[in-house]
C-alpha cells in the first residue's frame, strides 16, 4: 500500500512538474493517448486490430516506462492502463492524427530538444513494432513491412514532423 501510495504521488508530482511547463489539460489529454493513437493508426490499416499487434505495443510501452525520459515513462504508464481496459470495437477504430501534428513542437518548446526526439522516437517505435507485428513471423524476424502500414507509418512521420525541426 505505501508503494503504490508513493506512486501515486510521483506520479502527481510529473503531471504536476509537465503541467507547469504549459501544457493545458487539453494537450496533456493527447499527449497520453498519443501512443495509442499511432498504435491504432498502424494496426487498422489493414482492418481490426488484432493480438499480435496489441501485444507489440504493450511491449513498446513497457519498455518505455523505463525510458530516460520522465515524459515517455509517465505517457507510457498511462496508456498501458488505456490500452488494458479497451474492447473489440475500440480496436477497430481508426484514429484521428491531427491533434499529434502540433505534439512534438510543442514538447520541444515546454521541455526541450531531447525530450521531443525522445517522445518522436517513442511513437514511431510503437509504430514500426506494430506494423512488423501485422506482417505475421516475417515482419517478427525479418522486419518485414507491408505495404498498407508502409503507408501507414509514413502518414504518422509526417504527421509527427522531423524531431529535430527549428522549434
Amino acid at each position: 500500500m505505501l508503494v503504490r501510495k508513493e506512486a501515486c504521488e510521483t506520479a502527481r508530482k510529473v503531471e504536476h512538474a509537465f503541467s507547469r511547463c504549459g501544457f493545458s489539460d487539453e494537450e496533456w489529454g493527447v499527449l497520453q493517448e498519443a501512443p495509442l493513437r499511432a498504435f491504432l493508426w498502424v494496426a487498422t490499416a489493414d482492418g481490426p486490430a488484432g493480438a499480435r499487434e496489441r501485444r507489440a505495443c504493450r511491449r513498446v510501452l513497457e519498455a518505455g516506462l523505463y525510458a530516460r525520459s520522465p515524459l515517455v515513462g509517465r505517457i507510457c504508464l498511462e496508456s498501458l492502463r488505456q490500452l488494458d481496459t479497451w474492447g473489440p470495437e475500440r480496436l477497430g477504430e481508426v484514429p484521428d492524427l491531427e491533434p499529434l501534428r502540433p505534439l512534438v513542437t510543442r514538447v520541444a518548446e515546454r521541455l526541450g530538444l531531447g525530450e521531443a526526439a525522445r517522445f518522436h522516437a517513442c511513437l514511431l517505435e510503437v509504430g514500426l513494432r506494430v506494423a512488423r507485428a501485422s506482417n505475421g513471423l516475417a515482419g517478427l524476424l525479418l522486419g518485414r513491412v507491408r505495404g498498407e502500414e508502409r503507408l501507414a507509418l509514413e502518414t504518422l512521420a509526417e504527421a509527427l514532423g522531423p524531431p529535430d525541426a527549428d522549434f
